[in-house]
């Protein structure tokens, strides 16, 4: 039987589930849809198994996955990509994250612009020529966005028609665009990176708070969980083995601590000290923080604890160049950019050598 690739979108309020075949990358096999911004969690998983079911096909016949990363809703992203590394996982399989309207983007010629709905009177949006992206993504009002030499206008029917061009019956990433915003299906995938453009609309009633997260020394025990996430947080950048964190949780001039909600350990981080004589230097060897767990500033308070740790001594790290979140976090602390490894990464991936110094 041949294989499939299993793609997922939540960057609109469709929440799409679908199969392309793996050999050709272009035919369709199934596609489920559920048109409920509301629902993205509830709508999810059934429509995976409809499209499984639809096309005869079981988990088994996967030979990859691709996810929408944006730009969208936080809640949407997070339940999509975190599935989708679920799946990776689970399966063995690669993960591929694109950019939604790419996916959208991949069905117009000529010059285009796409746009779909941001909330609060807002769209995101990206020009594209022949269906590669040039410019975007972004967000603004419809108002200020300009449409330049695009022809044909794409993505929301709400908002396509408000730009005085012919509008494309294109409304939303589907499973034949998603397969073709994948650039390079012969490179490791690079981690997933979700594109908020914005924080999360979604805020704590007055009053309450989400579920507590406890920042606490990691345990020996922790181990497997920190190399299951580290696998689906880090494909393609030589993720460590559940032995390789065993060894680094008992050592003595390390650091390690995890962030849990009740029982379950949703990020790790450490940090280790480099040499055996005053004055010291520290190197931090990892964060992450589980897919469903980001925008909560848990990756913060993971950091804070390595460098009350390092005290105020120079601390040392590396951080892939395209990792654009976790760069802004590590310069909101003190962090600068002081070198490049070209090719650091087993992916090929650059790496900024980062330092702060002696405080």
């Amino acid at each position: 039987m041949s294989k499939a690739i299993l793609t997922l979108d939540t960057a609109t309020p469709g929440v799409t589930a679908g199969l392309v075949d793996a050999v050709d990358r272009t035919t369709v096999l199934a596609e489920r849809v559920s048109l409920d911004a509301r629902a993205h969690a509830e709508r999810l998983t059934p429509n995976v198994l409809a499209a499984l079911a639809d096309a005869g096909l079981t988990m088994a016949d996967l030979a990859a996955v691709v996810v929408g990363c944006g730009p969208g809703p936080f809640t949407g992203l997070r339940v999509g990509m975190a599935s989708a590394a679920a799946y990776g996982h689970a399966l063995s399989i690669p993960v591929h994250g694109v950019c939604s309207l790419d996916a959208i983007g991949a069905h117009t010629r000529g010059a285009a612009l796409v746009v779909t709905d941001a909330r609060r009177r807002e769209v995101y949006w990206a020009r594209y020529a022949d269906g590669v992206r040039v410019a975007g993504p972004g967000v603004c009002a419809p108002a200020d966005l300009a449409p330049g030499d695009a022809a044909v206008v794409a993505g929301s029917p709400a908002h396509a028609g408000l730009f005085g061009l012919p509008v494309c019956d294109v409304t939303r990433p589907d499973p034949a665009g998603l397969v073709a915003a994948v650039r390079d299906w012969d490179a490791q995938p690079a981690p997933l990176r979700p594109l908020y453009l914005r924080r999360p609309d979604a805020k704590p009633a007055a009053g309450t708070v989400g579920p507590p997260v406890a920042i606490e020394p990691l345990r020996a025990g922790d181990a497997e969980r920190c190399a299951q996430l580290e696998a689906q947080l880090f494909p393609g950048d030589d993720p460590w083995p559940a032995a390789a964190f065993t060894r680094a949780i008992g050592t003595a001039d390390h650091r390690y601590v995890g962030a849990r909600i009740g029982d379950a350990l949703v990020g790790y981080a450490g940090i280790a000290r480099l040499g055996r004589t005053p004055p010291f230097e520290y190197e931090v060897h990892t964060i992450g923080v589980d897919l469903a767990h980001q925008g909560r500033g848990i990756g913060r308070r993971l950091l804070a604890q390595l460098l009350d740790f390092a005290g105020g001594d120079v601390v040392h790290l590396e951080v892939r160049t395209d990792n654009e979140a976790a760069i802004a976090l590590y310069r909101d602390v003190g962090f600068t950019e002081v070198g490049l490894r070209k090719r650091y990464y087993r992916n090929g991936a650059d790496a900024y050598l980062m330092r702060r110094e002696a405080q």
